[in-house]
């Protein structure tokens, strides 16, 4: 069993991390600036798209 303050310093990090952006929020939001909110919502709709993809190929087997 670990001790209460190694679980409230994981608990702490596993936090931060979750709230932090990844490389695809960072990627939105860079290219919304320069080129516009469509620009963003077509990265967005294309992000998503691969996600359902991956998803689908990872459902039916395929994927590891």
């Amino acid at each position: 069993m670990i001790s209460a303050d190694t679980a409230f310093v994981f608990a702490g990090i596993a936090c931060l991390l979750a709230l932090s952006p990844g490389p695809d929020n960072l990627f939105v939001l860079f290219q919304s600036m320069f080129w516009g909110w469509r620009a963003g919502f077509m990265i967005t709709l294309g992000l998503c798209t691969g996600l359902l993809w991956h998803t689908f190929i990872v459902t039916i087997g395929v994927a590891a």
